[in-house]
């Protein structure tokens, strides 16, 4: 199932940092549908064209209600921001857990 995102999502969708983001949940354990991204264009002062717009992204745990924002665009690595967080347990304990994978040994002795 596909992470709910709402807002200015083509150009992170263009980039493939949804799809970066929804992977990065998969290899950490956590259900796609607890999460909705909350996008926002940024206005930075200048000109600017459509494909280096920054954008802000709010990410919510809906089953916790904690949120954090990033900054997103070519040169803001938004989903690796994310992934620290994930890692440092700020939106909690992972959903799903892995089965350990058997060793040769323990399958063995099974």
């Amino acid at each position: 199932m596909a992470v709910h995102a709402e807002g200015y999502c083509w150009v992170m969708e263009q980039l493939g940092e949804k799809q970066d983001f929804e992977s990065e949940l998969s290899r950490r354990g956590f259900r796609h549908e607890h999460f909705t991204l909350r996008v926002r264009r940024a206005r930075p002062a200048g000109s600017v064209d459509e494909w280096t717009a920054s954008y802000v992204v709010c990410v919510i745990d809906l089953r916790t209600s904690r949120s954090n924002v990033y900054w997103g665009g070519p040169r803001w690595r938004w989903v690796e921001q994310f992934s620290a967080d994930l890692a440092a347990g700020f939106f909690g304990e992972p959903t799903i857990f892995r089965a350990v994978p058997l060793t040769w040994r323990s399958r063995a002795s099974a």
